[in-house]
């Protein structure tokens, strides 16, 4: 019978998760089933916890025979006492003052110290307030990590923990080894993203437990659903151990008078023979969980349009896990959701050198013609190219070298590239969801050359608009040298390459029938008395500076200005969703806005009317189909935008009988679509746009329903379903 070890985490795993560190209690069950495993012949027990030291103590320390670990492994219990893991950097005093202070603003957050972390919890912060808290400590901590890189930020159940990066739950696992000697196995159990650091640990012959009653991408080779199930499954371990005798071994699934509990077997790896015949990569994943918070809902309308598609062709959505661990680049696979999914790690450095480097700070404000924002740093550009080649890799270790891939956004430019150089022989698409600029824009950048010879790679690149695909089509010819053969197709060395437009949409039907909500019936009717008479207008948007948020709010300043009698009969709700706050030109541009609006009532309001209300957090698709049936106007006026589906929501969120007005930027990729019914404006004329705002909120009923009617025929005509099926059809077709 070999030595068996067994890894087990405590908060979810061994006890349910509760709504304070302090209110989850270990009991007797806990005690027995422990204390009979670690007494059973040629077993070892470790609980391996975030939890500080007093706190395990508490709970489980006076357990006969177990170890017990710290602080995501700073600290370890065996039968000398605790020892500190030898860590070498500042403590975390700093950011725990920030995070205390943060907290004190959002009741039911905290911050719980320890020696070389912090953890903010804000389980019963309210959901309206999550969002915004959420940014701002990231900002902090992103801060504060710049002058302290031996630190990382993990993101578990409704907590952000700062962390020192040396304190893993995977140190856990040589360490029981040692102790062990040559020969022995290991199980480990855990519940949250820290403990997928253990299961990377372990070897070949270990075996790796999810503790989750929902399917997620893991390490791990088998699921329980929760402790009760962990507690039964450890128990008839103890058992089986205690009865072996020295002529049967007694390993995980072998025979007892009892079975054990059902693990599912390690599923098989996917290679270019039995992979996958339909891939989507994008930078991040989409949310797992239905009821999800709206933070993690990281790639937006996208999963609406594609995961039926994937479904239907059985398919795999491929991306960044969205957790930074340096040499972790091992691919977890998950076949058991629909669609599959698959993830890996960032390394540390990558975050800040290609996501908020490159990708954010040279190709989104370029693509979005505002090159004076645009930065080139070789670093970053140099990890732009690392990380679409680990992309390439995963990519082609899943895909079937013969099906299709489908890579999505400015993060992704070069991955077709790559994963030609690797054999991949398949059908190759990119859908670009911000706009392409044209040729004397795209030139400004010292790799132009570079990136457009990538893209044309792809079989199929898909644009919002038909300027966005036609600025593409002139890139190539004079960057690349490719030959132009019709209005949307290239010939490159022997290959074709064709560029399209194909608008993105919306599922309209949560957005004209939204369920009910009483929170949000009595928000709402809190703001109709606080609005009584008067237009409401409405700005819905990411912050962001392509957005226009400043142009717009200076806009309606001047349309005061200009049109006195609209003065206390008007008011306007601008909606600032978080975004990027650890970017620092967006932590500039919210301290603008937030500025602005104060000069704004300061100057304008009265006593009894404030002009501008703003509200920084997120909305839920249905309190914002809500919102925007109040409004009288939505102002969507971006700077430059590749679509902006915030339009054709209001659009379909509307009351046939009495719509609003949308009045949109003719620079959305929006207005290509919407131009003949919408009421366009150049967010870069400020008294044109105060004049056409108040033409929108003047505008005759008969006028906005023919509006209206025209335009929310085109969001029914096209959706978000029919955009995937489009693409995917010209790809494969």
């Amino acid at each position: 019978m070999p030595t068996l070890g067994v890894l087990v985490d405590l908060d979810g795993t061994l006890i349910p998760i509760a709504s304070t560190p302090q209110q989850a209690q270990s009991d007797a069950e806990v005690a027995s089933v422990l204390r009979d495993l670690a007494l059973a012949p040629g077993t070892r027990v470790v609980v391996v916890s975030g939890r500080p030291r007093a706190s395990l103590d508490d709970r489980v320390g006076g357990i006969e025979g177990i170890d017990l670990v710290a602080e995501h492994g700073a600290w370890r219990r065996d039968e000398r006492g605790w020892s500190p893991l030898p860590l070498v950097g500042t403590p975390p005093d700093g950011i725990e003052r920030t995070l205390s202070g943060l907290a004190r603003a959002y009741p039911g957050a905290f911050a719980e110290p320890k020696t070389w972390s912090v953890c903010l919890h804000y389980r019963r912060v309210s959901a309206s307030s999550r969002e915004a808290l959420v940014v701002e400590a990231t900002h902090a901590i992103h801060g504060w990590m710049a002058q302290h890189p031996e630190y990382e930020l993990l993101e578990a159940d409704h907590a952000l923990e700062v962390r020192h990066r040396g304190a893993q739950k995977g140190t856990a696992v040589p360490w029981l080894r040692e102790r062990l000697g040559p020969g022995a196995r290991l199980l480990a159990l855990g519940d949250d993203l820290t403990d997928e650091d253990t299961f990377a640990s372990l070897d070949e012959h270990d075996v790796a437990v999810l503790v989750s009653p929902s399917e997620r991408t893991t390490r791990a080779a088998a699921r329980l659903e929760g402790p009760t199930e962990v507690r039964a499954l450890l128990r008839w371990l103890a058992r089986a151990r205690h009865r072996a005798v020295a002529h049967r071994d007694v390993t995980i699934g072998s025979s007892d008078s009892q079975p054990p509990p059902p693990l599912p077997k390690r599923r098989a790896a996917m290679s270019a023979e039995n992979g996958t015949p339909l891939v989507v990569i994008s930078n991040r994943m989409p949310d797992p969980t239905p009821g999800g918070d709206a933070r993690t809902r990281n790639v937006g309308g996208l999963v609406a349009a594609l995961e039926p598609a994937l479904a239907a062709r059985g398919g795999l959505w491929l991306g960044w896990s969205g957790r930074a661990r340096a040499g972790h680049r091992d691919l977890a696979v998950d076949r058991s959701t629909v669609p599959a999914r698959a993830s890996f790690d960032f390394e540390p450095r990558w975050h800040e050198l290609y996501y908020n480097g490159f990708a954010n700070r040279s190709l989104w404000p370029l693509f979005h013609s505002l090159p004076e924002r645009a930065r080139y740093a070789d670093e970053e550009w140099a990890a732009y190219v690392e990380v679409n080649e680990v992309f390439a890799e995963a990519a082609s270790r899943v895909a079937s070298r013969t099906g299709t891939i489908w890579a999505h956004d400015y993060h992704l430019l070069l991955v077709g590239a790559a994963l030609r150089r690797r054999g991949f022989t398949g059908r190759l698409g990119h859908f670009l969801h911000i706009p392409f600029p044209p040729l004397d824009l795209l030139e400004t950048m010292p790799w132009a050359p570079e990136i457009v010879s990538a893209l044309l790679a792809f079989d199929l690149l898909g644009f919002h608009t038909r300027r966005f695909a036609a600025n593409f089509l002139s890139c190539a010819r004079e960057l690349a040298g490719a030959e132009r053969i019709s209005e949307d197709a290239l010939r490159v060395q022997g290959r074709i390459v064709r560029a399209r437009a194909f608008p993105l949409g919306i599922d309209p039907a949560p957005f004209e029938s939204p369920e009910d909500d009483e929170g949000v019936d009595e928000e709402l009717a809190q703001l109709r008395a606080a609005m009584g008479e008067r237009q409401l207008v409405l700005g819905v948007d990411r912050l962001d500076y392509t957005k226009g948020i400043p142009q717009r709010l200076e806009a309606f300043a001047r349309m005061l200005e200009l049109h006195p009698a609209l003065r206390g009969q008007v008011s306007m709700i601008q909606v600032a969703v978080p975004s990027r706050s650890d970017v620092p030109e967006y932590a500039a541009q919210r301290a603008a806005i937030e500025a602005l609006v104060g000069h704004i009532n300061g100057t304008l309001g009265e006593a009894h009317w404030v002009p501008v209300r703003y509200v920084y957090r997120s909305y839920g698709r249905g309190h914002l189909a809500r919102l925007y049936r109040e409004a009288d106007v939505a102002l969507v006026t971006p700077l430059r935008d590749g679509m902006n589906l915030v339009a054709k929501e209001f659009v379909a969120a509307q009351d046939p009988k009495d719509p609003g007005v949308l009045l949109l930027s003719r620079f959305a990729g929006a207005a290509e679509e919407m131009r003949a019914a919408a009421l366009c404006t150049n967010p870069y004329h400020r008294d044109g746009m105060a004049n056409d705002l108040a033409r929108a909120l003047a505008m005759s009923l008969a006028e906005r329903r023919t509006r209206h009617a025209e335009l929310l025929a085109m969001v029914h005509r096209t959706t978000s379903a029919s955009w995937a099926d489009a693409f995917l059809s010209a790809l494969e077709g």
